[in-house]
């Protein structure tokens, strides 16, 4: 969650103003001293304008896991768009008997 923050160009301080929470709960939240509900995790999402899930996916070796690092970063509506089109084309795939 840091890093996509960072990414976004923002501060503790604006990202708690922007979700609504506390500097002390975002600055837990991200060093993990804290489980955050999910109420939480959608008012930073919304912060951040991203899908929820991606603040919290790690890249990891595969090819997947490494193309769903970069939606972290991407809108929330454009993630959503990446997302449905990469549904339609496992569905096609599917189809065929690939």
């Amino acid at each position: 969650m840091r890093e996509l923050r960072l990414h976004r160009g923002m501060t503790q301080a604006k990202l708690a103003d922007a979700s609504g929470l506390s500097r002390g709960d975002l600055s837990s939240i991200e060093r993990a001293r804290v489980n955050a509900t999910m109420i939480p995790i959608y008012r930073i999402a919304a912060a951040l304008d991203v899908v929820p899930m991606f603040m919290f996916t790690g890249a990891n070796e595969d090819e997947l896991s490494r193309e769903l690092d970069k939606l972290r970063f991407l809108p929330a509506r454009e993630a959503t768009r990446v997302l449905n089109d990469w549904a339609r084309r496992v569905q096609r795939s599917f189809a065929r008997g690939m």
